[in-house]
C-alpha cells in the first residue's frame, strides 16, 4: 500500500511541484498551505507522513505541536523542512527536538534524498509510543501560553470564596484599590442602573451592595481581561462582545439554579465554562477561523468541531487554564466536562449544572457562544429534571438580560 504524505508548504509552486513529483515515485501525496489547511487534510483523510514547512504561518514546530495533540494524529511522524542557512537550522532543530519532533530535512533537497527520508521515517514509526496524558496537558498549557492570574486578582478570588458571613468587605475595597483599571471597571458596575450605587467612593459601593452582588461583579471584572485579550482579532463570525455576553449570562444561571451548595462559585464557574474559546481564537486564529468554518459547513457544534480538527476542546482548554489559576477543584473539573456530565465521576452535578445553563442561555440567545445549535441534554442532566430547571432560568429572563447588560456597560461595551 502507497505512502500517504501530507505536504505543508506556503509556497504552493513547490507545494505542489513535491506533491506531483512524490506521485510519479508512486506515493499517495497531497498539499496544502498552513496548518489549519492540514488539519482538516488530516481529519478527512488521514496521513502516514506529515513534510512540513518549516516557514509556514505559525510555525513548522507549533503547528506540529498542535497537529499531535490530536489523539490520532499523536503518532503521525512528522518531517521538519530546515533552511539552507546553518544556523538557522540549528536553532530549528533544537526547537523541534525541545517539541518532541526527531526527523528534519534540510532544503533544498532532492528527490531522491526525499524519498530516502520517507521511507526510513515510515520504518522507524512502527510501534511509536503515545503520548501520556500529562504530557498532553503540558502541551496544552505551552502551546496555548495560557494568562496567569495577575496578583491583586487572585487575591481578590480567594478573598470572595469565603461564605457570605466571613467575607470581609474592608479588605476586599483595599484590595480593590491596588489594581486602578480594575477598580474602575468595578465601580462603573457599582453605579449602573441595575446595582444602583450612586456613590464615588470603592469601600462605600461594596458595603452598600454586599457581599453577594460585590462577589458577582468582581468576578466578571476579573475575569473580563482575558477575554479583553481577544480584541482586535478579524473572525468576524463570532466575537468576543458575543462570547462575554453569553458567558455573563449563563454565570447569572447558574446563581438561579445552583441553590446554597458551593454557591460562591456558581458565577465565576458560568463565567468561565467557555473561556477555552476565547484563548482559541486569540492563540490560533487560523485554526479556530477552520473550526468555525466546520461548524458552518456541517452544521455542527463548535465543541464537536473542535474535537474533530484540534482533538482537544475549549472545556479542555479551560479546565487547563483553571490549573493555572489554581481555582477550585470543582470549578476546574466543571468547567472540563460541562459538554458531558455524566461521562465524570467527580462534580457530576456541577458541571450538569453548567451544561443545563449553557442550554436555557442559548434558548434566550442572549449572546452568542460560536454556534447557534441548543445542545440535547446530557442523560445525567435529564435525570436531574433539567427541563423544569431551563424553565426556571427562562422565567428570569428579563432580570438576566437586564444584569448582562449593566456588567457589560459597565465594561464599556465588552470586549470587541
Amino acid at each position: 500500500m502507497a505512502l500517504r504524505i501530507l505536504i505543508v508548504d506556503r509556497n504552493q509552486k513547490i507545494g505542489s511541484l513535491v506533491c506531483g513529483q512524490l506521485r510519479e515515485k508512486g506515493y499517495e501525496a497531497r498539499d496544502v498551505r498552513h496548518g489549519a489547511e492540514a488539519a482538516v487534510a488530516l481529519r478527512d483523510a488521514g496521513a502516514d507522513i506529515v513534510l512540513l514547512d518549516h516557514q509556514i504561518p505559525m510555525g513548522g514546530v507549533r503547528t506540529a505541536r498542535v497537529l499531535r495533540l490530536h489523539p490520532r494524529y499523536r503518532t503521525i511522524p512528522m518531517v521538519l523542512t530546515l533552511p539552507a542557512t546553518r544556523e538557522d537550522a540549528r536553532q530549528i532543530i533544537a526547537d523541534g527536538q525541545r517539541a518532541g519532533l526527531s526527523n528534519f530535512l534540510l532544503k533544498p533537497f532532492t528527490l531522491a534524498a526525499l524519498q530516502k527520508k520517507l521511507d526510513d521515517v515510515a520504518q522507524a514509526a512502527r510501534g511509536a509510543a503515545q503520548p501520556t496524558f500529562m504530557e498532553v496537558r503540558e502541551e496544552i498549557r505551552s502551546l496555548t501560553n495560557l494568562p496567569s492570574m495577575p496578583e491583586a486578582h487572585s487575591k481578590l478570588l480567594a478573598l470572595l470564596s469565603k461564605p457570605d458571613n466571613e467575607v470581609d468587605l474592608d479588605q476586599v475595597a483595599r484590595a480593590l484599590q491596588l489594581d486602578g483599571a480594575l477598580a474602575a471597571r468595578v465601580m462603573r458596575v457599582c453605579r449602573s442602573a441595575f446595582f444602583g450605587f450612586q456613590g464615588n467612593v470603592m469601600k462605600h459601593a461594596v458595603a452598600f451592595l454586599g457581599v453577594a452582588e460585590v462577589r458577582k461583579i468582581v468576578q466578571s471584572a476579573v475575569i473580563y481581561r482575558v477575554f479583553d485579550d481577544a480584541k482586535g482579532q478579524v473572525e468576524q463570525r463570532f466575537t468576543m462582545a458575543d462570547l462575554w455576553r453569553h458567558s455573563l449570562a449563563v454565570g447569572c444561571a447558574m446563581e438561579i439554579i445552583g441553590g446554597t451548595d458551593k454557591k460562591r462559585t456558581h458565577f465565576l464557574l458560568g463565567v468561565l465554562h467557555d473561556i477555552g474559546k476565547a484563548i482559541f481564537r486569540f492563540r490560533f486564529p487560523e485554526h479556530f477561523s477552520a473550526v468555525l468554518d466546520l461548524v458552518e459547513k456541517e452544521g455542527i457544534s463548535v465543541y464537536q468541531a473542535e474535537g474533530e480538527l484540534l482533538g482537544i476542546t475549549h472545556a479542555e482548554c479551560g479546565s487547563e487554564l483553571a490549573v493555572n489559576w489554581a481555582l477550585p477543584g470543582d470549578v476546574r473539573t466543571a468547567i472540563g466536562s460541562h459538554h458531558s456530565p455524566s461521562q465524570t465521576t467527580q462534580h457530576r452535578r456541577l458541571a450538569a449544572l453548567v451544561h443545563i445553563s449553557d442550554i436555557a442561555v442559548r434558548t434566550m440567545g442572549i449572546g452568542y457562544a460560536g454556534d447557534p445549535l441548543i445542545p440535547p441534554f446530557d442523560p445525567y442532566a435529564q435525570r436531574m429534571q433539567g427541563e423544569r430547571e431551563v424553565n426556571q432560568i427562562l422565567s428570569h429572563q428579563e432580570e438576566i438580560q437586564r444584569q448582562v447588560d449593566a456588567m457589560v456597560g459597565g465594561e464599556d461595551a465588552g470586549p470587541r
